[in-house]
């Protein structure tokens, strides 16, 4: 009897702590969730300011608006960089309660991430910008490869700071004009880099990305070491 209430004893807090454990990690899901959704909304915001500052720039044809246009891109990729550092932490294998709302906070960060590389190309063209902006495709489910390159990328741009802006674009997203782009670049091997339209396949090592960085920027402290 006493052994048979130990059982139910042992059994009741077993069950308890579980219980505990399952709401406590649909909370901080739930938490993740909402200010991933907030900090995406900001980012929206910013690529919309971008946006109309384009209009502005294009109806007057007056280079005053550079300044801010380079500053706001500058501010807008280091929130997608922030972004993306939370985002690498919660993948589908370690969510339990909100797969498809993380899998949708994905997809419209990725959406971002397009739309913010095509405005500074649109900014490179007009302003001017002493940046380099490379796309990186690679892939979550077995790509070692990507791991490596992704650490190689995040080297350099601790190293050039606000000099590189990466876009890491996972493959699998489906979003139509992830499709285009991986069509217009013919990417067939994960990870690549393009450059300037020129496309690297396979893992680019970190001197061989730093000449290629180097040759596109002028004056960059980091290419005389």
């Amino acid at each position: 009897m006493v052994r048979q209430n130990v059982f139910i004893k042992t059994f009741f807090i077993t069950f308890v702590v579980f219980v505990i454990g399952l709401v406590l990690g649909l909370f901080i899901e739930r938490y993740f969730q909402s200010d991933m959704t907030s900090r995406i909304t900001s980012i929206e915001s910013s690529v919309q300011e971008i946006d109309l500052e384009i209009l502005y720039f294009q109806s007057l044809n007056d280079s005053s608006s550079c300044f801010v246009l380079n500053q706001i891109v500058r501010d807008t990729n280091n929130n997608l960089d922030s972004l993306a550092e939370q985002l690498g932490g919660y993948s589908e294998k370690n969510i339990i309660f909100t797969q498809n709302e993380i899998k949708d906070l994905k997809t419209k960060y990725t959406f971002l991430l397009i739309k913010d590389w095509i405005l500074q190309g649109k900014i490179r063209k007009n302003c001017g910008m002493n940046s380099v902006s490379v796309l990186y495709f690679y892939d979550t489910k077995n790509c070692d490869d990507c791991i490596i390159q992704g650490n190689i990328l995040s080297l350099l741009k601790n190293s050039f700071k606000e000099k590189l802006m990466v876009f890491p674009l996972d493959k699998n997203i489906n979003l139509a004009m992830l499709r285009i782009l991986l069509n217009k670049y013919n990417i067939t091997n994960i990870p690549s880099v393009v450059i300037n339209d020129e496309v690297y396949s396979g893992i680019v090592s970190e001197d061989n990305l730093k000449k290629i960085l180097c040759s596109e920027l002028t004056n960059a402290t980091q290419c005389s070491k």
